[in-house]
């Protein structure tokens, strides 16, 4: 047969006498390693980064963060397969010079350092900021969940809770009931029914616990293994245990200018937070923002709107039910505070919704208008303006569908690259700050990837070397 031969095993091979020789000067791992190497891990905060003078020498946190990025560029999350990429893989044998951490030594470095990580993800960004690959100047904003390392059979609600703790009170009460009446029941096993009531009366007071946690925390859900984390609608995948990862992309250059983790599992009290976040990385907020509607939110948009910034958010808010004419065919006056109807009577403000953020307006004697049957069937119409009426108008029209397609494409393209290097976007690491630290981890390595494709490893090398 005609086939591809290999070599035989036996035969004798030169190998290059140096690792340099297994890397070529335009591999992206060069840019790892020289961007990581301008970093200052003692002011970002990283553990070890100061040394004892005695003691076992720590590995250098540069050489950790090294490895992780690479792993998660090639969708390496898992610590002990890390391990043994040092072992086995040349380019990481290169990157690391050799060095062979254990998985825990791995795991905890990501575990400890995930403030430190953050920063050096800001670093980045700044770092292209005064290098003059990002500009801030638009900015596309969205969410998006993020499964947790726990487990959702290990969550429950307030009514799943209170379901529990009933029915254990009632199959408590039956065991003590028989241990009671044990004289009448021959084959009464006490023992077995005594262990099986220490048993429910455990279970009673893990649920009693779990009760407590969520009345802590003001919140209707609680997880065993991962407190911090939200049962929240994900999509087509349904329910999941998770965050909400929150990122700020600049709409010119795809990177990912600021992020968050938080546990709310809608976004509408998210945009100025991430303004904020933009702004503290680039020393600026940006010019102009765009998110989708679940970021419609008056106050947030008005506090935004005061720095200056022009925001287009898709109006999220309810529509008139009454059948008839809708709101925009009543004329506000500024002067009177008033609405005119389309019939040109007045409806005056009469009360306010503090919840709902919302003023009404309303007049009676609708019965006697001739225009009532294309309005409404009652007496009274009524017509609600929200607090931050003008706000929410401007951030609508600024929506254009067009601008709307491109926050789109933008900024939902990075969290899938980020999934796929996450595992399908479910994390490690437990707790809300590791997890933050893990999802810092992903971004630092997109936006590592984003700016090599954009300059060429050759260019981004450049940059590096004189900025």
């Amino acid at each position: 047969m005609r086939y591809v031969k290999g070599e035989s095993r036996g035969q004798t091979t030169l190998f290059p006498q140096s690792l340099e020789a297994y890397v070529d000067a335009d591999h992206p791992i060069r840019v790892i390693d020289a961007f990581i190497d301008r970093l200052d891990t003692v002011e970002l905060g990283f553990s070890k980064a100061l040394t004892a003078e005695t003691g076992r020498k720590p590995y250098n946190p540069k050489d950790l963060l090294k490895l992780f990025i690479y792993g998660y560029l090639n969708q390496i999350t898992s610590t002990r397969r890390l391990e043994k990429e040092c072992q086995r893989n040349v380019e990481v044998m290169w990157l690391m010079r050799r060095l062979v951490p254990d998985f825990k030594t791995i795991a905890d470095f990501r575990k400890d350092n995930s403030e430190a990580i953050r920063s050096s993800c800001k670093a980045f960004i700044v770092f292209c900021k005064q290098a003059g690959l990002v500009s801030g100047n638009l900015v596309a904003i969205d969410g998006s969940k993020f499964r947790a390392a726990g487990s959702r059979d290990q969550s429950l609600n307030r009514n799943q809770l209170n379901r529990q703790i009933k029915g254990l009170e009632q199959r408590i009460q039956t065991y003590i009931n028989r241990l009671e009446d044990g004289e009448a029941e021959v084959d009464l096993d006490a023992d077995r029914v005594q262990a099986a009531l220490d048993y429910l009366r455990e279970e009673h007071a893990q649920l009693e616990a779990d009760e407590a946690a969520m009345d802590a925390t003001g919140r209707n859900q609680y997880c065993r293994t991962e407190p911090e984390a939200t049962i929240m609608r994900s999509g087509r995948d349904g329910k999941i245990l998770g965050y909400n990862a929150q990122s700020a992309v600049d709409v010119e250059t795809g990177l990912i200018v600021a992020h968050d983790l938080v546990q709310d599992s809608t976004d509408n009290r998210q945009l100025k937070a991430m303004v904020d976040e933009v702004e503290e990385t680039l020393g600026a907020p940006p010019k102009e923002v765009l998110a989708d509607a679940g970021y419609s939110n008056g106050e947030q948009i008005a506090e935004v709107q005061e720095k200056g910034v022009i925001v287009g958010v898709p109006s999220n808010r309810a529509t008139n039910n009454q059948g008839g004419y809708q709101r925009s065919a009543f004329t506000y006056d500024e002067d009177q505070d008033v609405y005119i109807c389309p019939a040109g009577e007045a409806l005056k403000r009469t009360t306010k919704s503090t919840k709902d953020k919302l003023y009404l307006y309303s007049r009676t004697g609708c019965s006697s208008c001739a225009l009532q049957a294309k309005c409404t069937k009652a007496d009274k119409r009524w017509v609600s303006r929200h607090f931050y009426e003008e706000a929410l108008n401007r951030a609508n029209a600024h929506a254009t569908p067009t601008r709307m397609t491109r926050r789109m494409a933008c900024v939902e393209a990075p969290f899938g690259t980020l999934k796929r290097f996450m595992t399908h976007g479910r994390f490690r690491c437990w707790g809300k700050k590791a997890a933050g630290g893990e999802l810092s981890l992903g971004i630092l390595s997109y936006n590592l990837l984003r700016a090599t494709n954009m300059l060429g490893v050759a260019g981004m090398l450049a940059v590096l070397e004189t900025g």
